[in-house]
């Protein structure tokens, strides 16, 4: 079973305080045995100096035998129960005391030893010796001297200090253990305040948010994550939310006016013509929930990702002039002229032919709704800077600045645009902004109030010789446009 994070950091906090602590104590433990070690060889050598000015005060070497006596007079007082011995280079003694007679080691000759002398341990009876040997040279002749002093009172002071270290070592590790826990309950604190505030969060209350860390750390970027993905959720489900909402309410009113003109037909008995008005009613209303419907699928399939955007190579030139085929007919009826401004050449693209045909459909009917009776729509292609750029221009009732910035929004219906267009959705737009993204472009948007409005994309120009793809044929558009009356324009 796994432990939770809290006690696991906890223990690896303590385990690395303790390791630490325990590294701290044997280094404290080493550094103290060197400099005693040092203190023990600094008053070696400085013995071993003491030997050398005697020597050089009294003019000694020359002469063995007056060097012997006046080196024994000297060091059997001032060196008693210490270890020193002295052999000259013929290797004859000079001086050895009663110590380093007790534990007879030889020592080698001058030739052998390096310039700072050669340290050496070892053992005498009970007691752990540490000595120093150097050579020197007096009045021609060249002397080996050994100089030693037991370890004992540096191992007492070891013992000592590592009786010390011992003691403290359980406080160690506690200090350890408090330390660990501080250090994990600090560092998730945090997360735990973060967690407590998620736990608030549901459908009633997305706007919530968790709280912003001033830590700069890895936690501040995870708060900081967390909210930017609450606010795409509260995003997606307002937008559902909405979804929903819209299209309640404007199946709602085609249902009910079919409800209402069923109802009053069935109640009492009509003349033919007024049964054909009925029908005509209740057939428009149905085209009208159809088409809504139709734009409410396409959405949950661009919603859901399951609408596909297959690019292959086609006629735009084709395309628009079956588009100006096709809607000519609709707008001569509300009396607008459509004009088809179109190179005399095919123009080869890479677009979806279905995709591509629908975003022609939205806006020019988007163009036909908002220009009153008189006015004119005009469909052009043309190729700039290796790309072909479709146009759709109207001389209608332009978009007020306030709206352009939400006219690719679901659902956005400006008043002006509702006088206009009752019956309008405010799909449109946002389909053909879909439709614009997925072929790696975006629709632009000109337009002065009274003075009509334009919107423009581009495409990329297939390879020359690539295979053009079916076109497809463009289902008759049948749309029912709104009365002329000047009012201002939001794209439905």
């Amino acid at each position: 079973m796994k432990l939770p994070i809290r006690i696991r950091l906890t223990i690896g906090y303590c385990v690395i305080f303790s390791l630490a602590g325990i590294l701290l104590c044997c280094a404290s433990y080493m550094m103290a045995r060197r400099s005693l070690l040092i203190a023990v060889d600094h008053d070696l050598d400085e013995h071993i100096d003491d030997v050398r000015d005697f020597f050089a005060a009294h003019r000694l070497g020359a002469d063995f035998d007056r060097t012997r006596a006046e080196v024994s007079a000297e060091f059997d007082l001032k060196d008693d129960g210490k270890w020193l011995q002295i052999r000259d280079d013929r290797g004859r003694w000079i001086y050895r005391s009663r110590r380093m007679m007790l534990a007879p080691h030889d020592i080698p000759a001058s030739v052998n030893l390096p310039p700072h002398g050669r340290t050496s341990s070892f053992v005498a009876g009970s007691k752990q010796l540490r000595s120093l040997i150097r050579s020197f040279n007096a009045q021609g002749h060249s002397f080996v001297v050994e100089s030693g002093i037991t370890l004992t009172k540096s191992d007492q002071i070891l013992t000592s200090f590592r009786d010390g270290l011992l003691w403290i070592s359980p406080a160690i590790f506690l200090i350890a253990g408090l330390a660990g826990h501080l250090l994990s309950r600090r560092a998730l604190d945090p997360v735990a305040a973060i967690a407590r505030q998620a736990q608030q969060i549901h459908d009633g209350n997305l706007q919530t948010r968790l709280p912003q860390l001033q830590t700069r750390d890895e936690l501040a970027h995870l708060s900081a994550t967390l909210n930017e993905m609450l606010e795409r959720i509260e995003s997606g489900v307002r937008s559902v939310r909405d979804f929903t909402a819209y299209a309640s309410h404007e199946l709602r009113t085609p249902i009910a006016l079919i409800r209402t003109e069923a109802d009053l037909a069935l109640q009492f008995e009509r003349s033919p013509e007024e049964y054909r008005d009925a029908i005509r009613v209740v057939s428009a209303e149905a085209l009208r929930m159809s088409s809504l419907i139709d734009s409410l699928l396409f959405l949950a399939r661009t919603d859901a990702g399951a609408e596909q955007v297959q690019l292959q190579p086609l006629d735009a030139r084709r395309l628009c002039r079956q588009t100006c085929d096709k809607w000519r007919p609709v707008l001569q009826r509300a009396r607008i002229q459509l004009v088809a401004d179109l190179p005399a050449n095919p123009v080869s693209v890479l677009a979806d032919p279905l995709h591509l045909q629908r975003l022609l459909n939205i806006v020019v009917e988007n163009a036909a709704k908002y220009t009153p009776a008189g006015g004119s729509v005009r469909l052009s292609l043309h190729e700039i800077g290796g790309r072909a750029r479709i146009q759709v221009s109207d001389t209608g009732i332009g978009i007020p600045p306030s709206d352009r910035i939400r006219i690719f929004e679901r659902f956005y219906r400006g008043s002006n645009g509702q006088q206009c267009d009752p019956h309008g959705s405010g799909l449109g737009l946002a389909l053909a902004a879909w439709i614009a993204l997925r072929h790696q472009t975006a629709i632009e948007v000109e337009s002065a109030e009274g003075a009509g409005s334009s919107f423009s994309w581009t495409l990329p120009l297939s390879a020359p010789g690539s295979r053009e793809g079916d076109g497809g044929e463009l289902d008759s558009p049948e749309v029912s446009l709104p009365p002329r009356e000047p009012a201002g324009w939001v794209p439905r």
